[in-house]
């Protein structure tokens, strides 16, 4: 097994002499603003749940979570890893051409509008017979797609620039608007499935504009680039194997609750997604400005060690927050989402686990494919699907949601171990590199702690 990508540093195990490139953004500063970012989308998530909890019950939770399924799954892989592409593109460029403004925005365009379409039409064929009467809302709510896929792509020129003030703003807007939209609708009485659907794609809606008008003058001014929309693509396709692969990983454990268990019983399942996905916001900071800082760095061997800091400093913070979410989880979902909701607690703490695996093998995958090794993850995301499938399905079928989740700790296990021991023995890294517990790590992650509580952590969002 060999990843030809890049071939020099296998075959010399040693950085290349070529002196670092000056740092385009603090990364100190992007971790504030991502943190706090991110912080604030989980938080909004866990009002925007609870009411949802509440309001709707199990059964209207698990209506809702059918209703925008598809189009929040397809994000993942429809999008051709169109942002990455992007914040590449422009992560070695002092100034962003509009040429690479407009075809992104049009790339972005283009792809919602399509796999809206295809959806639609295959939704009657997906849907099973006692869930046909939600057709027509989910159809009507594809049109999420290409708002979402144009705030990521415009927003993926912002990560690669190093904006993470302006990133973080529109990180943060739709949930803020949905958070809005619930409360509206349950001040007017006004509760249904529907309507909290229609919350979500009102806030997609809403922010792809906002973030298209500050880029209004050059997309008026400039059509897209067909070199430039074939050179985005190409890249795209090439981060796109790996995605489609993390995809069915983090992804196919709802797609089969959905299709092998009743509506109360994804009520709760979602419900345990909804918590331990909360810690995502630990995560994502690490991914989002990691793969910006090792994609601006032309010397392969220093990127790799660029990634390895990274990975340390998210491993720690993964493993705090989830051990945080854990202790807290048995008084939250009882405290917050009732007693109809307490047999989501063992699912919860079992997700809570897959999830912190998933956030480090992510800070892996992410930013080996901006140093140019995108094959990894592909063996390693199918490795953790195929387990998913092959033991997720008859202990599903035997202990049913807690089944799910525990089969999706051994894949994320599974997982983050073969990325390791690709860089190990295949990109010759230290083992030592990926060890979390030093001195090191936890002197660097007090430092990041430490500047995310500063008061006024940021003077300017764009």
């Amino acid at each position: 097994m060999a990843f030809p990508e890049n071939s020099e540093v296998l075959t010399t195990g040693t950085a290349v002499s070529v002196p670092p490139s000056a740092a385009r953004f603090s990364s100190k500063k992007a971790y504030a603003q991502t943190f706090a970012a991110t912080a604030a989308v989980r938080c909004l998530g866990i009002v925007s749940g609870v009411l949802a909890a509440r309001l709707l019950g199990p059964t209207g939770r698990g209506e809702l979570a059918v209703i925008i399924f598809l189009p929040l799954v397809l994000i993942s892989i429809g999008e051709l890893e169109l942002p990455r592409s992007l914040a590449f593109e422009v992560s070695r460029q002092s100034d962003v051409p509009p040429e690479v403004v407009a075809s992104g925005f049009w790339l972005a365009v283009l792809l919602g509008l399509i796999q809206s379409g295809v959806l639609a039409i295959v939704l009657p064929i997906y849907l099973p017979a006692d869930k046909l009467h939600l057709l027509f809302a989910s159809r009507w709510f594809m049109f999420y797609l290409p708002a979402a896929y144009i705030t990521f792509a415009l927003t993926g020129i912002d990560q690669g620039r190093g904006r993470f003030g302006r990133f973080s703003f529109f990180l943060v807007l739709p949930t803020m608007l949905y958070v809005a939209a619930v409360l509206l609708a349950w001040k007017t009485g006004y509760v249904s499935p529907e309507i909290f659907a229609l919350g979500v794609l009102f806030g997609a809606v809403l922010t792809a504009g906002a973030r298209t008008a500050l880029d209004w003058n050059v997309l008026r001014r400039t059509r897209p680039d067909w070199t430039t929309t074939r050179r985005i693509l190409k890249r795209g396709f090439t981060y796109y194997l790996p995605a489609i692969a993390s995809f069915l990983l983090s992804r196919c454990d709802m797609f089969l609750i959905v299709r092998m268990v009743p509506t109360e019983a994804i009520g709760l399942y979602a419900v345990a997604q909804a918590i331990s996905i909360g810690q995502i916001g630990a995560i994502s900071p690490f991914v989002q400005v990691g793969f910006a800082a090792v994609a601006g760095d032309s010397d392969p061997g220093l990127a790799l060690n660029t990634l390895a800091r990274h990975f340390r400093v998210a491993a720690l913070a993964a493993i705090v927050v989830g051990l945080a979410a854990a202790v807290a989880t048995p008084w939250g979902i009882r405290f917050f989402f009732g007693p109809k909701f307490v047999g989501a607690i063992t699912a919860t703490f079992l997700l809570i686990g897959a999830t912190a695996l998933w956030g480090m093998a992510q800070v892996l995958d992410q930013g080996l494919r901006a140093a140019s090794y995108s094959r990894p993850g592909i063996f390693s995301n199918l490795t953790g699907a195929v387990i998913i499938f092959a033991v997720g399905i008859p202990a599903c079928l035997r202990y049913g949601i807690n089944g799910m989740a525990g089969s999706l700790v051994v894949a994320q296990s599974t997982n983050l171990a073969i990325l390791i021991g690709i860089c190990v023995v295949y990109l010759k890294m230290p083992a030592r590199l990926f060890w979390t517990f030093n001195r090191s790590s936890l002197a660097e992650f007090k430092v990041a702690a430490e500047y995310l509580l500063k008061p006024f952590w940021i003077k300017r969002v764009c």
